[in-house]
């Protein structure tokens, strides 16, 4: 997706925030109706199980459109004349039982929901944008998936790596606040698993620990293992 391109309109017609971390956002119990932009940080789908613990679904880097589902979704729902709340297991209710929860410290553009509906009905680059961002965040949920059914655990942990670090001078560093424990939960492994193989890998050189965070010292090799 032309991420600048999106960028631009969240630039011209929205308002720039900083949120700091673990902080929930496009939360139905907090009547959010914001389309966000993530500029710089790292943010998750999240829900709450039964139990009360939450789960992440999907880490988003910089550079994605969050939360606007339940906006794209009520849009459509007035357009079809469809102005009753929806009730029952259907996809459209009200109540969305997904929030966004920002993983690190973040910098958002933020939407309000009558602008982006606006922006929808007379600006079909923008309506365009919208349904590439529905259509890659379906092909990332389907590939994490995928992923999880198929692929070797170190694998997966090396992707990892690779798509939440980002250059911080010489090397690549994961963001402060992910513990082995917490990566192991998104990736569906044991914490212990994660724990073998960044040894292994701190081993050959290839990451390294510092001041409690994970920096990638050799990227071309852990590309080339993955």
């Amino acid at each position: 997706m032309d991420q600048n391109g999106v960028k631009q309109y969240f630039e011209r017609y929205g308002m720039r925030i900083e949120v700091k971390r673990e902080t929930s956002i496009c939360n139905p119990r907090l009547s959010d109706s914001y389309i966000y932009y993530l500029v710089e940080g790292i943010a998750s789908l999240t829900s709450l199980t039964m139990d009360g613990e939450e789960k992440d679904f999907i880490y988003f880097p910089h550079d994605h459109l969050l939360g606007f589902a339940p906006a794209l979704m009520r849009h459509y729902r007035k357009i079809r004349g469809e102005e009753h709340t929806l009730s029952g297991d259907d996809c459209l209710q009200e109540k969305i039982p997904f929030g966004i929860d920002t993983k690190t410290d973040c910098v958002f553009y933020r939407l309000d929901e009558r602008t982006f509906e606006i922006l929808l009905e007379e600006d079909s680059c923008f309506l365009s944008y919208i349904m590439e961002a529905v259509t890659c965040n379906y092909v990332t949920l389907v590939r994490k998936f995928h992923d999880t059914q198929e692929e070797c655990a170190s694998k997966r942990l090396y992707k990892w790596f690779l798509a939440f670090s980002s250059r911080e001078g010489q090397y690549r560093a994961v963001p402060h606040g992910f513990t082995y424990a917490e990566i192991a939960k998104y990736l569906g492994m044991h914490p212990v698993t994660v724990s073998k193989l960044s040894s292994a890998l701190k081993k050959a050189g290839i990451i390294k620990k510092e001041k409690g965070r994970i920096l990638i010292i050799d990227e071309a090799r852990l590309k080339a293992l993955i």
